[in-house]
């Protein structure tokens, strides 16, 4: 017996989102196999397109149905389905669009010539779809144009005549018959040149166990497989919410795709990443920097001490020493943009406990009204912050950075700033 849906079965947000999340995980499936100097695109020429070092592309549109047969398998690809002839119709749209200079035959040609146009869908391909049918014999030869043309024109008026013969409360639109006479309406030229670079990849529905499947194909073990799907899965979902919201364009060349996401690879590898120890350059005045302000306003570095600038110089070379070296791992994709995020995370978490246990006793004394705190009691306090958060070593993925690259990211964050020493850092230097 056949299930009545409801209507909330019917508008089902589930059955909308899927199609979103299959083009998504195409889009991912096709990522994996892309080559140098080819770059791919999603939601900008097409549902995924793909452009190659020599001029060509091809433009996918992807069809997804949860739609079952009684053999609980999904529907064939019907002659008769929407998504074909729309999916047809909205090509013929882009062939011939007067607003990219595409008015007269041979422009258009000419567009069609370095194009390939695929429909992929996880409906089943089938030898009772005469579309795909005589495709197949127009594609190998035994099909004429004119051969085709004629099974148009009769696929069209039967349609016309099926939609006569309905009573006149069951007429209405018919969006099948407006696509078929749009490609009907093609000039005979044009229409083979089309047919010969339209394909089909049906039956796709098992996007993930691809997915493995080529990420197995770059040496990946056979136990970190999944590790890798879901560090590449997660940090392109990331990237291209940000690109969204940015109002940017989700496109990404053969080398962005390698420099952002090598890393995904490497997992389940050691990680220890190798340290430069190259000499930093120290560009405009250094005792301006606001890590050295906090530092002077504790008295652990003054002017008038006789090492001063040797003091500013040598905390400078450690700010930047792990500054550089971060940029160099996340340029060269040994650690990602979420990653490092993770590191500074942890960093002020590390600071965050220890300024919470220097400051609580004196915390405590603030709450009582009327009580007096002695800048010098406040500065001591800060020192002992300071000193203990200075004796940590810190670690990003599986490398421990040392005592100098430590204290390098402890500038780095006290320079933003994100942590401070004094127990009133947040008010004195916001703002700077």
């Amino acid at each position: 017996m056949t299930k009545v849906k409801s209507h909330q079965d019917i508008t089902a947000a589930e059955d909308k989102s899927i199609g979103f999340e299959y083009q998504y995980y195409y889009f991912l499936y096709l990522i994996l196999g892309l080559e140098s100097g080819e770059s791919i695109g999603l939601e900008i020429k097409d549902d995924i397109h793909i452009d190659y070092q020599d001029g060509t592309q091809t433009l996918m549109q992807l069809k997804h149905s949860i739609q079952t047969n009684a053999q609980d398998e999904i529907i064939n690809l019907r002659e008769s389905d929407v998504d074909l002839w729309k999916t047809i119709y909205n090509w013929i749209k882009v062939i011939n669009d007067t607003a990219e200079k595409r008015k007269d035959l041979n422009s258009q040609l000419e567009f069609i010539k370095k194009t390939n146009f695929i429909l992929i869908s996880n409906k089943a391909d089938n030898t009772i779809n005469n579309f795909l049918v005589n495709h197949r014999k127009f594609k190998d030869g035994v099909f004429s144009i004119e051969e085709f043309k004629e099974y148009l024109k009769e696929k069209y008026s039967a349609g016309i005549k099926k939609q006569e013969d309905k009573k006149d409360d069951e007429k209405g639109e018919n969006k099948v018959l407006l696509y078929i006479k749009e490609l009907l309406n093609q000039n005979d030229e044009w229409l083979s040149v089309f047919l010969e670079k339209l394909s089909f990849s049906l039956n796709e529905d098992d996007l993930f166990g691809r997915i493995r499947l080529r990420i197995k194909a770059k040496f990946v073990p056979e136990d970190n497989i999944d590790d890798v799907f879901n560090s590449l899965d997660s940090n392109i979902r990331r990237d291209n919410y940000i690109t969204i919201k940015q109002r940017g364009r989700i496109e990404y060349s053969f080398d962005d795709l390698y420099e952002k996401y090598t890393r995904c690879f490497l997992l389940g590898k050691t990680n220890k990443k190798v340290v430069r120890r190259d000499k930093p350059i120290i560009e405009g005045n250094p005792e301006e920097q606001l890590f050295i302000k906090q530092l002077e306003d504790i008295g652990v570095i003054s002017e008038e001490d006789d090492d001063y600038k040797d003091q500013v110089i040598k905390r400078t070379i450690a700010k930047l020493l792990t500054f550089n070296n971060l940029e160099q791992w996340k340029q060269e994709g040994e650690i990602m943009s979420l990653e490092k995020d993770r590191f500074d995370e942890e960093s002020i978490y590390e600071w965050e406990v220890i300024f919470n246990s220097t400051y609580s006793k004196l915390k405590r004394k603030l709450r009582l009204k009327g009580t007096h705190v002695d800048e010098n009691e406040l500065i001591d306090l800060a020192n002992l912050c300071l000193d203990e958060i200075l004796s940590k070593k810190l670690n990003i993925d599986e490398t421990q950075l040392d005592l100098e690259m430590s204290n390098g990211q402890f500038y780095l964050l006290s320079d933003k700033p994100l942590i401070g020493w004094r127990y009133d850092w947040g008010k004195r230097y916001k703002n700077e």
